[in-house]
């Protein structure tokens, strides 16, 4: 969004606001959100408070720290969590390493990509526990080397966690369900470069728990069934399922791939599209509360059709923020801004979600907030 749209994108904001329902109140942010605006529809409360039964930190696309950058998001994260670590949870939703995941040692490259590895891992305190999902760049840039390329870097998360609880999710280039639970949350985990690699055999002999695309979507739809009061799902992979940024083919952007057609990461594809079906299809008899995404480097939250929300948090990286439009399912979008998300599972009821911004200079903080669920 450039600047001479931001007059109409705000009043379009505005006007959006006053439609939504009482549960929630849109902030007036565009591309140049205001960190700490008094829009928020519910104050953020301290992470050691005795209301918040889980936390959960949810950024992308963070494989890219520019170490001349203030890395406000992750020391943000890191000090959040470390208020109650006991009950923190801490997902990085892909891309954790540019541009090609970790390259074999002895490279030129391959010191740089453990430094950005390193930053993510580091900003998991002592007593919280760190998920990496894999992204598309880490399985090689897509490239015929992906699924040796997303083994290295699980075997290298857990030999330089240095105590802490990080460990990739799904592992070994399985597509997963993984699932996590902690009190009423279940955190369902997919490697979605799965279905979109080109260079893996999916069938019945994999060495996976399931090696067909059905199987997972089988595996989804029971990790989804309520099996606690209160159960909440929140499921989380690397691709959108809707997105208003370049992969979703807008804001513009141009390049060979849009002359040859899309590429299997971009929402036009028929791979893509295959992907999307058979994860919305897992969602239609018990709809998670959230769909978490990274890929698109900036910040969305949207309503869903299978899933109630959608989230899109792959500012992880500020030299990496994109472009961003507002679509009909849209309740907040931010870009020209690094950040993340919060989710705050509260005891005896209630899911509260807060988007966190920062600028170049670090400087930021909730730029919006919004109960998810009521408590």
């Amino acid at each position: 969004m450039d600047l001479s749209s931001f007059g109409r994108s705000a009043a379009l904001a505005r006007t959006r606001a006053a439609a939504l329902p009482r549960h929630g109140t849109l902030c007036g942010f565009t591309a140049l959100c205001i960190a700490g605006s008094a829009c928020a529809t519910a104050p953020p409360a301290p992470a050691g408070s005795p209301e918040i039964e889980t936390t959960l930190f949810l950024i992308g696309d963070a494989g890219a720290p520019d170490p001349r950058v203030v890395g406000a998001p992750l020391d943000s994260i890191r000090a959040q969590a470390a208020a109650a670590p006991e009950r923190s949870i801490i997902v990085f939703l892909g891309d954790n390493v540019y541009p090609g995941g970790i390259p074999d040692e002895g490279r030129a490259e391959y010191m740089d990509a453990l430094r950005r590895l390193d930053a993510q891992i580091l900003s998991v305190p002592a007593g919280a526990r760190g998920i990496f999902i894999p992204g598309n760049h880490d399985w090689g840039n897509e490239g015929p080397d992906g699924l040796y390329s997303i083994r290295w870097q699980g075997a290298l998360i857990a030999g330089r966690a240095r105590g802490r609880d990080v460990v990739m999710l799904p592992r070994d280039g399985c597509p997963g369900p993984v699932s996590v639970d902690a009190g009423r949350l279940r955190l369902v985990l997919l490697d979605t470069q799965w279905w979109l690699h080109e260079y893996i055999v999916r069938d019945s002999a994999s060495a996976c728990a399931t090696g067909l695309p059905g199987g997972v979507t089988d595996s989804l739809r029971r990790a989804l069934v309520p099996d606690r009061p209160g159960f909440v799902a929140v499921v989380a992979g690397h691709h959108p399922l809707i997105t208003g940024g370049e992969h979703g083919g807008y804001c513009g952007f141009a390049g060979p791939y849009r002359r040859l057609g899309p590429r299997p990461q971009d929402i036009l594809s028929r791979a893509n599209r295959a992907m999307r079906d058979s994860i919305e299809a897992a969602f239609e008899p018990n709809p998670p509360l959230v769909y978490a995404a990274g890929h698109e480097h900036n910040l969305q939250v949207l309503g869903g059709r299978n899933a109630r929300y959608l989230l899109v948090s792959g500012a992880g990286a500020y030299e990496k923020r994109s472009c961003v439009v507002w679509l009909r399912e849209s309740v907040f979008v931010a870009q020209s801004r690094t950040g993340f998300m919060r989710l705050d599972v509260i005891r005896g009821g209630g899911v509260r979600l807060q988007v966190h911004v920062y600028d170049r200079a670090g400087r930021g903080g909730v730029a919006y907030t919004r109960w998810l669920e009521r408590p």
